[in-house]
């Protein structure tokens, strides 16, 4: 009798181990990021690129984005060409298993790597600086690095909080941040992430009044801003990009300060944000703090 009691046991719990476990496993998976080391992600924005290595993740990358130039580690990768115009072909014989893009990428060529089967996170968090955090989180949670990720936030929130109260004591110039100019000029319009940054390095954006990123020249002259921040050009170095602007109608008639900036720093939403806008602050405040 006691036998067959115990034998009626013993299947009872191989059928309870049978049922639960499943259930188990299938929750811890649900919970838990993919494996670390079954990943395989392909970049296709630099600051992407940026806060992977920066979670010190970037084993996990098996290729990028031409633009994807920081930290120099990531030029080793293979390239799938540029945000606007990747290479399908060359995306699928890198074999990943999740793509991850934050901006300017063509909805097409995502929706082709989705129909491929591979997993796509799509991190649209260009309006503010709180998306920079937001964007952290993302990749740290799809990479398995939360930890890491809030340690790193929390840093950038100091150094955000001690560039905002230097700004309080500042005065606030007006300020225009040329990204492009010529038969077409760019601008941090309003409503960038870039014009927010301008304005908690307590400057004045005289481009608040456009948006998507264009402005015009009438504009630019009306206001003839104190301070003109100016991006050096693709495959131009500062001083080359500068006696072009200077010596160009109508930007030659301009009479603000002129300063370089560096664009990868200051217009890549990610880890190195908190150090962008000291940098932007530096920048608007130079004679201040002179």
């Amino acid at each position: 009798m006691h036998n067959h009691s115990y034998k009626h046991f013993l299947l009872v719990f191989s059928l309870f181990l049978c049922l639960i476990l499943p259930r188990l496993a299938a929750r811890g998976a649900e919970e838990q990021p993919m494996e670390q080391q079954q990943l395989r992600i392909v970049s296709l924005s630099p600051n992407v690129t940026e806060t992977i290595f920066a979670l010190d993740a970037g084993d996990l990358l098996v290729g990028r984005s031409d633009y994807c130039n920081y930290p120099e580690t990531a030029t080793t990768l293979p390239s799938v060409g540029t945000l606007y115009n990747p290479s399908l072909e060359m995306l699928l014989s890198l074999e990943p298993n999740l793509v991850i893009s934050s901006a300017f990428v063509p909805e097409q060529f995502l929706d082709a790597v989705k129909k491929a089967g591979i997993d796509v996170l799509t991190l649209e968090t260009q309006q503010d600086f709180q998306g920079t955090y937001t964007l952290i989180r993302e990749i740290a949670r799809r990479t398995g690095k939360d930890a890491e990720a809030e340690l790193m936030i929390l840093s950038m929130q100091n150094v955000v909080r001690n560039v905002v109260l230097k700004t309080q004591q500042s005065a606030k110039p007006t300020v225009y941040v040329a990204l492009d100019f010529g038969s077409f000029d760019s601008s941090a319009t309003k409503g960038t992430f870039l014009s927010e940054m301008v304005s908690l390095a307590g400057g004045i954006n005289i481009a608040d009044d456009a948006q998507n990123w264009t402005y015009s020249k009438e504009l630019l002259m009306s206001h003839d801003p104190q301070v003109i921040l100016l991006s050096p050009r693709w495959g131009e170095t500062g001083e080359q990009t500068l006696k072009e602007f200077t010596t160009t109608k109508p930007y030659a008639d301009l009479s603000g300060t002129i300063r370089i900036f560096d664009a990868d720093l200051i217009s890549r939403q990610g880890p190195r944000s908190a150090q962008a806008l000291e940098e932007l602050y530096n920048l608007i405040h130079q004679e201040q703090m002179q």
